[in-house]
């Protein structure tokens, strides 16, 4: 195969140089490049120039991902020799010899992991590995162990070698608690520290290259939904959750008073480390949990799950046949020829297909349940009716979708790096937020999108539609 040229980008240039002199001072690199910006490119140079003569592992953490990354590496440019993949379910001692007898392995870090158990004289000649996605190495919460399973046995075991970490951002924090305080960090500094002697490559660094010639803006709408019904439920809900915070805050008072100031200052985050009744807890829960299904669910959802929280008992609400989110993701889709929604759970990926097939359009659906995910996306892309991709978490990772003209995102987790990986899907375009009017997930989604704008300023542009009252 004749290799095909690479386009230069100046800011690609840039991060190669920077990580081959900051290799030859012997550090580890983290290399933070938004989404779009060419990690596989990345990966593929480092491989054939800065690496082109050394033993390289690299670390994908999903089997589609493996899958689609060891494809990519074996068809662009050429390919790269001795390149091989070792997977799970593979003979051990074929591994050894797979790992021995090439220069590149692909490898999830499970996989490499017990190979190492049985082998571990392997690791000697490992110089480099390659982690990409880096920044989930690190659990969100966590008590004492920071790193995720096999990480935590895995770095130690490789810790002749340096590390090239890749993420699309390194922005958010996660949660550490041990027996008697919580600490939110930083998890580029977690990286730092477990990660021995290595330097970062942020996206400020290379921001006065041509990196602005590539980055695609994205245009997010922040659409309130109307619907007195469902806001009903929603405030009811959310009236109830003061009350027991309110029970909880008055018991740790009586019982534990030196625990209440740490209480009131972060409720939340503190609240798993105060001694407190259980059946008020799991109360809390329970209705922490109800109100983010109906954020999250369509409405033929609402009554089962009022019924299973026995809430039903307490109050009695006026149900709708159709959520407000349902109809206006119907009468936004009927603007666009092909729409993407995101969804987190799998009874309103139903329900919307269930809709939207009623009005014509032609359903795509993928969710951790769907097999050739591939297949979905790509007959999705050549479609050529008026089309809607429907995802679940699960079946959104790993996705590039630059053929969708709009994406919908039916609900917000709280996590400003989830939304803002969700928001960057189509690579420029759309993104629609909705949330219920008049109801607390108004300030969830003030609270995530506040965050993702101070965190990640340079390629979103955003908007509150007006119109709606």
């Amino acid at each position: 195969m004749i290799g095909l040229a690479i386009e230069s980008r100046e800011y690609q240039n840039f991060i190669i140089e920077k990580i081959s002199s900051l290799v030859k001072d012997n550090h580890s690199v983290i290399l933070e490049l938004d989404c779009g910006m060419g990690k596989r490119v990345m990966m593929y140079r480092l491989l054939t120039e800065t690496f082109k003569e050394k033993k390289v592992i690299v670390f994908l953490q999903t089997h589609s991902s493996l899958e689609e990354t060891v494809l990519y590496l074996e068809r662009e440019y050429g390919g790269i020799e001795k390149l091989a993949a070792i997977k799970s379910g593979t003979n051990a001692n074929y591994r050894k010899y797979i790992i021995e007898n090439n220069r590149v392995i692909l490898s999830l870090p499970t996989v490499f992991s017990n190979t190492l158990k049985k082998y571990p004289e392997l690791a000697k000649d490992i110089e480099f590995i390659i982690i990409n996605e880096v920044d989930q190495i690190i659990r969100r919460v966590s008590h004492r162990r920071v790193l995720c399973v096999p990480w935590n046995m895995l770095l130690p075991a490789l810790e002749n070698s340096k590390v090239i970490g890749m993420s699309g951002t390194l922005r958010d924090d996660h949660v550490v608690l041990d027996e008697d305080q919580l600490k939110i960090r930083n998890e580029l500094k977690t990286l730092l520290d477990f990660i021995p002697r290595s330097a970062t490559i942020t996206i400020e660094d290379f921001m006065d290259t041509d990196i602005k010639e590539y980055i695609q803006d994205t245009e997010v709408l922040i659409n309130p939904v109307k619907d007195e019904k469902t806001a009903t439920i929603i405030n009811t809900i959310t009236e109830h959750i003061k009350l027991t915070r309110e029970e909880i805050i008055k018991e740790v008072g009586e019982t534990s008073p030196k625990d209440l100031a740490k209480l009131r200052k972060d409720f939340f985050n503190n609240l798993p480390l105060i001694a407190v009744e259980t059946e008020l807890v799991e109360n809390l829960n329970s209705l922490l949990l109800l109100r983010k299904y109906v954020y999250s669910m369509p409405a033929s959802s609402y009554r089962n799950y009022l019924f299973r929280y026995d809430f039903e008992k307490k109050e009695t609400f006026d149900l709708p046949e159709i959520s407000g989110k349902e109809l206006e993701i119907v009468k936004i889709a009927k603007e666009y020829q092909k729409i993407t929604v995101l969804c987190s759970f799998l009874s309103t990926v139903d329900s919307l297909a269930s809709l939207l097939e009623k009005e014509g359009f032609e359903i795509f659906i993928v969710t951790g349940r769907i097999k050739n995910k591939g297949e979905i996306i790509e007959a999705f892309k050549k479609s050529e009716k008026q089309s809607a991709l429907i995802l679940s978490p699960v079946g959104e990772r790993d996705l590039d979708l630059p053929q969708t003209e709009v994406i919908i995102v039916f609900d917000l987790v709280n996590s400003p790096k989830t939304v803002y990986q969700k928001m960057k899907r189509g690579r420029g375009g759309k993104v629609v937020l909705l949330f219920y009017e008049d109801t607390s997930e108004k300030q969830k989604v003030k609270g995530v999108v506040d965050k993702i704008a101070i965190r990640y300023p340079w390629s979103l542009i955003f908007h509150v539609n007006k119109n709606k009252k």
